[in-house]
């Protein structure tokens, strides 16, 4: 007789395997993940497209659903209470596998309540971003100029994160780039003032005319007497939100701490009723030693603008509000020097600002209602005047 013959073992089913339960997500549940996370990884910080690979670009499924409580007890935080169904939307997340591999490997230092935590605050901001509508969209302006003899570039993410709650039309957006301009050249100011007017005029009167942007957010670095020729093409006509770099390298408005004061007061009084001169020391004082005498003299009022309290420093201005109190005192300055000197062609102007209140003091300058502002740059500690804004001739 032969050998009796073995029994075979029954096949294992679905059900007999952890791998395949955990595995046995539905498609309503693996469609509404992908749609909460807008298709990246949750975990708090990591934010990776999920579709796209990280290094080629290529477009793929590198998602992993990971389990919150594990499908197992004996699983990453598998002990304690368990939900009714593992595979539920609420025990799952989307994550690269990189993150998925951290969490499982050093499970200790992911609890089933921080990863909770995670899903939460990026479920909740994915939700809260595809709500908005066409209102809070806005067109980004940058104007990129050298400073210290070196171009600065913006990342978009900071440009993004600075916008939030708005969302930019498109990006770069509108890029006026003044890196070719020798700043060296006497012609610098009035060439980058002209590539200003040929390049935002147009594009401003498009997108007027067609009612496409309500809104306009503004990145610049730039010498200041450029970025105020930036803020007379602008003007008041429409809604435009002025960014601030602050000295971490962000963009994004401060939300704590009191609103900045200002205060004006008389210098010195000028032997000539026509002539007045207004120094801004906000980011620094400005010496007496370093305005020009033979441009702005005895024969000059010299009024000045500065903070109510706190010395001048390039930190001052830190919340949207500090720039809004700017506007106002800076047009009741303009008003109180205007009454003081009736028939008042032009105001020469001795700035030591930040870029936002830069752009401000062209955007608050009424055409043909207020007199000429004859803009100064400071150059090594001594100013020097760069060009007029609002002149009668001005194009």
């Amino acid at each position: 007789m032969g050998k009796p013959k073995r029994k075979r073992a029954p096949p294992r089913t679905s059900r007999s395997s952890p791998i395949e339960d955990a595995r046995n997500v539905s498609a309503l549940v693996r469609m509404r993940l992908i749609a909460s996370t807008a298709g990246r990884c949750e975990f708090r910080g990591c934010n990776r497209d999920l579709f796209q690979h990280p290094v080629t670009g290529t477009a793929g499924n590198f998602a992993q659903e990971a389990h919150i409580v594990a499908f197992r007890e004996r699983g990453p935080r598998g002990s304690g209470p368990r939900p009714a169904n593992v595979n539920a939307f609420e025990n799952l997340m989307l994550l690269c596998g990189d993150c998925h591999h951290l969490i499982d490997t050093q499970h200790a230092g992911y609890s089933v309540a921080l990863l909770r935590e995670h899903k939460r605050e990026h479920e909740d901001r994915i939700f809260a971003l595809t709500a908005l509508g066409p209102e809070y969209r806005t067109t980004v302006i940058q104007l990129r100029g050298s400073i210290g003899g070196q171009p600065v570039d913006i990342p978009v993410t900071d440009i993004r994160s600075a916008l939030e709650p708005r969302y930019p039309a498109r990006l770069p957006g509108v890029l006026i780039d003044l890196t070719a301009i020798q700043r060296e050249s006497p012609a610098f100011f009035e060439l980058a003032r002209d590539q200003i007017r040929r390049e935002l005029r147009p594009m401003l009167r498009t997108e007027r005319e067609a009612k496409h942007v309500q809104h306009y957010s503004v990145f610049a670095l730039a010498p200041i007497p450029v970025l105020a020729a930036l803020g007379r093409e602008l003007g008041n006509k429409v809604t435009v939100d002025l960014m601030q770099r602050h000295r971490d390298q962000s963009w994004r408005w401060r939300e704590d701490g009191d609103v900045v004061g200002y205060s004006f007061s008389l210098l010195r009084r000028g032997t000539e009723a026509t002539r007045a001169a207004l120094q801004i020391s906000l980011s620094g004082p400005i010496s007496a030693s370093s305005i020009p005498s033979d441009a702005i003299d005895a024969r000059f009022s010299l009024y000045e603008i500065t903070l109510d309290g706190p010395e001048p420093s390039v930190d001052f201005l830190r919340r949207r509000e500090d720039l809004v109190a700017f506007r106002v005192a800076y047009r009741k300055a303009l008003s109180k020097i205007l009454t003081a000197h009736g028939g008042l062609t032009e105001i020469h102007v001795l700035p030591a600002v930040p870029a936002p209140i830069a752009i401000a003091l062209g955007q608050e300058v009424m055409p043909k209602a207020q007199p000429a502002l004859v803009l100064y740059d400071n150059v090594k500690g001594r100013f020097a005047r760069a060009f007029t804004i609002n002149a009668s001739d001005e194009l």
